[in-house]
C-alpha cells in the first residue's frame, strides 16, 4: 500500500504537467492566431510598400562599378618612399633678410592669436604688405615662441621687444 501513493501522486503530477502544456500551447496558438490581414505584426501591405521604396533606392545605384587602373610610369612607383629622393633641392645663393618693421605685440594664447606690426593687428594667414618687389610678408602662425612668418619662401620667427 506504501507504494501505491508515490505512483498516485506521480501520476496526478504527470497529468498536471501535460494540462500545463496543453494549456501553454493553446494560449500560444490564440496569440498568433490571424484575425485581420492589418493585424499582422508585419502587413504584406506594409511591407510591399517598403520593398517598393527599395527598388526606387536600388534603382539609382550604377550597375557597372567604375575600375581604377593602375598605369605605371618611370618615374613613379608605388613602393618608393617620398624620403628616397635623390634629387637635391637648389638653395638659392640669395641671402633673404625681412624688410625692417616695428614689431609691437602679440596674442598667443586665444582663439584667434594676433600680432601689433607697424601699428596695424594682422592675424595667422594675413600678408603684410612691403614695398620691396611688390611681395609681402605671410604671418604663418603666433605662439609662445614668437611670430611666423613665411618672406620669399623662407621662415622666419621674430619676437616683439
Amino acid at each position: 500500500m506504501a507504494e501505491t501513493a508515490p505512483k498516485k501522486q506521480h501520476t496526478i503530477e504527470y497529468i498536471a504537467i501535460g494540462a500545463l502544456v496543453l494549456v501553454a500551447l493553446v494560449i500560444g496558438v490564440s496569440r498568433f492566431k490571424k484575425g485581420d490581414v492589418s493585424d499582422e505584426v508585419f502587413s504584406r501591405k506594409e511591407f510591399t510598400q517598403k520593398w517598393k521604396e527599395v527598388e526606387i533606392l536600388e534603382a539609382g545605384v550604377p550597375k557597372n562599378e567604375k575600375t581604377i587602373t593602375f598605369a605605371p610610369d618611370e618615374e613613379t612607383s608605388p613602393f618608393k618612399s617620398p624620403f628616397d629622393d635623390t634629387e637635391e633641392i637648389k638653395q638659392t645663393d640669395e641671402n633673404v633678410v625681412l624688410p625692417e618693421m616695428q614689431y609691437q605685440g602679440m596674442i598667443w594664447k586665444s582663439t584667434r592669436p594676433q600680432a601689433i606690426i607697424n601699428n596695424k593687428v594682422y592675424d595667422i594667414k594675413d600678408v603684410i604688405n612691403v614695398d620691396v618687389a611688390g611681395e609681402g610678408i605671410e604671418i604663418k602662425d603666433i605662439n609662445k615662441d614668437g611670430i611666423h612668418l613665411v618672406y620669399k619662401k623662407k621662415e622666419f620667427i621674430v619676437r616683439p621687444k
